[in-house]
């Protein structure tokens, strides 16, 4: 799992639309959909339900969302301080 994956998950789940957030993330469908594939095998768990209009977060994707924001939060703190450094 990279913080790229993590990115490209918490879109989805703001949006619950992959084709939105593959707009917001200038992706095409195909690869954003490849990635939250390859995220959830190497996980071992679904993440994510699709529906004909809007995805479903599982209990799992919940507990990701979570996680996920805070590790992009520390991510980027940890940046500022490399830089104020």
């Amino acid at each position: 799992m990279d913080l790229r994956q993590i990115r490209y998950f918490l879109t989805v789940a703001e949006e619950l639309n992959i084709t939105r957030a593959a707009e917001r993330l200038h992706l095409s469908q195909p690869p954003l959909s490849r990635a939250l594939m390859e995220l959830e095998e190497e996980l071992g768990c679904t993440l994510i339900i699709r529906g004909k209009r809007h995805i479903t977060l599982t209990p799992e994707g919940l507990a990701l969302k979570r996680r996920g924001e805070q590790i992009l939060a520390l991510a980027d703190i940890t940046k500022t301080e490399i830089a104020d450094v």
